[in-house]
C-alpha cells in the first residue's frame, strides 16, 4: 500500500472559548500520513488517548502547494513592489 494524506480533527468538545468549541468544522485539522483511515485513527488516539471516547474525523486529504506573499504598503495605503 501506498502512504496517503487523511485531515483528522478531534470530536471531543473544546474546553476554551473559541470558534471551534461549537462548531467542528471551523476546528484545525491534523495531516495525517498513513496507509488506511483506521492507521489515521489510531495515530490520533496515540496523540490523544483521553479523547477515544468521543472519537475523530478522519478524512482522505489531496494536499496541494501554497505560496505565502507579504504584501507591504506604504504610509498612503499603497502597495510597495
Amino acid at each position: 500500500m501506498t502512504m496517503r494524506e487523511f485531515r483528522c480533527t478531534r470530536n471531543a468538545l473544546y474546553l476554551h472559548d473559541c470558534i471551534g468549541r461549537d462548531n467542528i468544522e471551523a476546528r484545525q485539522g491534523h495531516y495525517i500520513k498513513a496507509e488506511t483511515e483506521e492507521e489515521a485513527w489510531q495515530e490520533m488516539a496515540r496523540r490523544y488517548p483521553d479523547e477515544t471516547k468521543a472519537g475523530f474525523t478522519v478524512q482522505e486529504w489531496e494536499s496541494f502547494d501554497v505560496k505565502v506573499v507579504e504584501v507591504k504598503r506604504d504610509e498612503e495605503g499603497n502597495i510597495i513592489e
